[in-house]
């Protein structure tokens, strides 16, 4: 268990306040080879694999609007490139439709509240632009891919 009763407690009255609809949190991980490999077999140990998609299930379990999905990201290839995923771990917050949300690596510290907020914010169908920012936005033209990096804290 990686939430303690205390913070479990907590994240569940914030969504019980604030889900409005239904969510799908896909958590794409990567099993750990079963066997010792050969030096030549690049396979890379997925960093933060299993902790990422324990946190997301102790999340999803808080609320029956949090439905998670767990792809393998060498098995599940259909599902890799459907949601086009680079990396793993890998987190997609998804409504009524795909908003493009993608969280690459632990959302620990800091980041465990911003996919908190998304969560929300995914489940409300909206985001809390304001019109002003909404209408300066409006004249983008072509997708724009936007990419955050942070670091732990």
């Amino acid at each position: 268990m990686i939430l303690n009763e205390n913070q479990r407690r907590e994240v569940s009255e914030l969504l019980r306040g604030n889900l409005e609809q239904p969510v799908s949190i896909i958590c794409f991980t990567q099993e750990k080879p079963s066997i010792d490999l050969p030096v030549q077999v690049q396979i890379s140990p997925c960093e933060y694999c299993e902790e990422t998609e324990q946190l997301l299930r102790e999340i999803s379990e808080l609320s029956d609007k949090l439905k998670l999905e767990v792809y393998d990201f060498i098995k599940d290839k259909e599902q890799v490139e459907k949601y086009g995923i680079s990396e793993v771990p890998a987190t997609v917050l998804v409504g009524d439709k795909d908003y493009g949300i993608r969280y690459y690596g632990i959302p620990s510290g800091y980041e465990f509240s911003a996919v908190l907020d998304t969560i929300i914010n995914v489940s409300k169908r909206h985001s809390r632009l304001s019109d002003n920012t909404r209408e300066t936005l409006s004249v983008i033209e072509k997708p724009v891919h936007i990419r955050v990096f942070v670091t732990p804290t």
